[in-house]
């Protein structure tokens, strides 16, 4: 009569006590789910903005504008600078650059080719719009260089 006492005892008192030991191991602690981090609160405690100033800031950076308040201007840099991706690095990013821009090159050849020739039809539109597109990705980059003193 004993073991099963023994048992329950273990089950209900040791299994909270071990789950509580092993969610406190260091392991769990580096694993913060939800805890991303906010760069435009940073951005704006650290300069002091209200909300009419951080429409102008975030409307600097994704146009890549420039704007008249020095306060506004470094949190535009601030803003710019933490959206901005990190570059890749390493021996195969390198390749798939040169890669890219070489068929880039290719494509705004062979469409100034097929404009010459007038075969319209032969145009990669699709390749032109998507480097269109990826050109317009530039507004953190302007806005960095149109907003430092």
């Amino acid at each position: 009569m004993t073991w099963p006492i023994v048992v329950v005892v273990v089950l209900l008192v040791g299994l909270p006590l071990g789950a509580v030991w092993w969610s406190r191991r260091r392991f769990w602690s580096r694993l913060r789910p939800g805890r991303d981090r906010d760069v435009l609160g940073e951005v704006v405690r650290r300069h002091g903005l209200g909300p009419a100033a951080i429409a102008r800031v975030e409307d600097a950076v994704l146009w890549g504008k420039r704007v008249d308040d020095p306060r506004e201007r470094a949190a535009v840099v601030d803003l710019a600078r933490a959206s901005l991706p990190r570059p890749p690095s390493g021996r195969w990013a390198t390749v798939v650059v040169v890669g890219a821009v070489a068929y880039l090159v290719v494509a705004v050849a062979g469409a100034v080719w097929a404009t010459v020739q007038g075969r319209w039809d032969d145009v990669p539109w699709t390749v032109l719009l998507v480097a269109g597109l990826v050109g317009v990705g530039n507004g953190p980059r302007l806005a960095i260089r149109r907003n430092t003193d």
